[in-house]
C-alpha cells in the first residue's frame, strides 16, 4: 500500500508539503510521510500484540493463583502486584527497557510486565467472588484437580472484565510506545515508527511545525477508535450479565 519506499531519503526536497507524488510531504531526510505512516503501522501493532500477549501469559496465572488460593499464597502475590502498581508504569518500562536494551521486543516484553499485575488484580477479584458458588463447590466435591477447576469452571466466569481491561491496556500501550520510540527506547531508527517519526518532527518543530501532525493525529485516532471498541465490548457484556 505504501507509494514509496519508508527510508529511501531525498536531501533536496526535505519538508516538502502535501503534492501528488507525495501526498503528506516529506520529513527532514526527504522520506515520504505516508509511506513511514504505513510501515509504522506494522510495527505499532505487533508491539502491541506483545505487550497485551506478555501482560496475559503472567497475568492470568498470577489472577488465577491469587484468587483461588486467597490466604498465604494469594496475599502474597497481591502484595507483590500492589508494590510494581506502586511505580509509574511508564517509569518502570524505561528502567527495564534500559536495563534489556532498545529495541521493540524488549521494550513492548517490559510493558507487558507493567500491564501484568493488573490483570491479574482484576482476575483475582473475579475468581474469589467465584469460587465458593455451588457450580465451582460441586466440581471441586466430585475430584476435579484444581487446574480443572480453575480452567473449566472459574476462568470462563471471571474473564469478562479482564476482556474489557485489555481493551484499554491496547490504547495505553499505543501511547507508551509511541512514548518509548519518543525518548529512543523502542524502535530504532532508521526503522518506521510512529513516535520515533514524532520525535524527530519535534526537532523542528520550530522551523517545520507541520510534522508533527500526521504522526500526532493517527496515533490519537487509533486509541480513540480502541477506546470506542472498548466502550462497546463493556456494554455488550454488561447487557448479557443482567
Amino acid at each position: 500500500m505504501a507509494p514509496h519506499s519508508p527510508t529511501d531519503q531525498n536531501l533536496t526536497n526535505t519538508f516538502a508539503g502535501p503534492s501528488a507524488q507525495h501526498l503528506l510531504g516529506t520529513d527532514g531526510f526527504g522520506r515520504d510521510v505516508l509511506s513511514r505512516l504505513i510501515w509504522g503501522g506494522r510495527s505499532a501493532f505487533f508491539g502491541v500484540a506483545i505487550a497485551v500477549a506478555v501482560s496475559l501469559l503472567l497475568g492470568i496465572p498470577w489472577g488465577l493463583i491469587a484468587g483461588y488460593w486467597p490466604r498465604w499464597i494469594g496475599a502474597s502475590l497481591l502484595r507483590v502486584a500492589d508494590a510494581l502498581l506502586a511505580f509509574p508504569g511508564l517509569v518502570l518500562a524505561v528502567a527495564i527497557t534500559g536495563v534489556l536494551g532498545p529495541s521493540l521486543i524488549t521494550s513492548m516484553s517490559a510493558l507487558g510486565v507493567v500491564y501484568a499485575p493488573t490483570i491479574a488484580r482484576i482476575l483475582a477479584a473475579g475468581v474469589s467472588e467465584t469460587r465458593n458458588r455451588d457450580f465451582v463447590l460441586s466440581a471441586r466435591l466430585s475430584g476435579c484437580p484444581p487446574h480443572v477447576v480453575l480452567l473449566r469452571h472459574l476462568l470462563p466466569h471471571a474473564i469478562g472484565p479482564v476482556v474489557v481491561q485489555v481493551t484499554v491496556l491496547t490504547g495505553l500501550t499505543f501511547l507508551a510506545q509511541a512514548a518509548l520510540s519518543f525518548l529512543g527506547l523502542g524502535i530504532q531508527p532508521p526503522t518506521p515508527s510512529w513516535g520515533g517519526d514524532l520525535s524527530d518532527a519535534y526537532l523542528h518543530i520550530l522551523s517545520a511545525p507541520q510534522q508533527i501532525l500526521p504522526s500526532g493525529i493517527l496515533i490519537s485516532l487509533v486509541v480513540l477508535a480502541v477506546y470506542r471498541v472498548g466502550d462497546a465490548v463493556r456494554d455488550r457484556m454488561y447487557v448479557r450479565g443482567r
